[in-house]
């Protein structure tokens, strides 16, 4: 029973990011690795590596572990654009597919930089609100 209460998103959104970022490891990296090439497991321990530390930050919830999350965040998204530009730019016809692979990666660090940025942001006019 405390699975499911832990498992059910509710609130703000902020406070569920964890929970979210842990059902696209687990369960949708799982489905998009076996409908991409029919094996289980290699996606989501991809996605552990990757977005392990994104999170265990968002679990902590303060500020800096959301700064600490963007900066990682643009890391990885500048990281899976090249991934995927580069198979668009330099393969034929069968390259685009291998490519195609890395567009969940690619937007789940834009996710989840795009809400750490935004919390951070928000921290820092109240911040400079409070100082006025």
């Amino acid at each position: 029973m405390k699975v499911i209460k832990f498992i059910k998103i509710y609130g703000r959104f902020e406070k569920n990011l964890a929970k979210i970022n842990l059902f696209f490891i687990f369960i949708f990296l799982n489905l998009w690795d076996y409908l991409i090439s029919r094996e289980f497991f290699n996606g989501m321990i991809l996605g552990l590596v990757m977005f392990g530390p994104a999170v265990f930050l968002w679990f902590v919830g303060t500020v800096r572990a959301a700064a600490l999350v963007t900066l990682v965040s643009i890391f990885e998204f500048g990281v899976m654009t090249v991934f995927v530009l580069e198979g668009f730019e330099l393969g034929g016809a069968a390259t685009p597919l291998k490519s195609i692979f890395w567009l969940p990666y690619l937007l789940m660090a834009a996710v989840n930089g795009f809400w750490g940025l935004k919390i951070y942001s928000d921290y820092r006019e109240k911040k400079v609100k409070v100082r006025s």
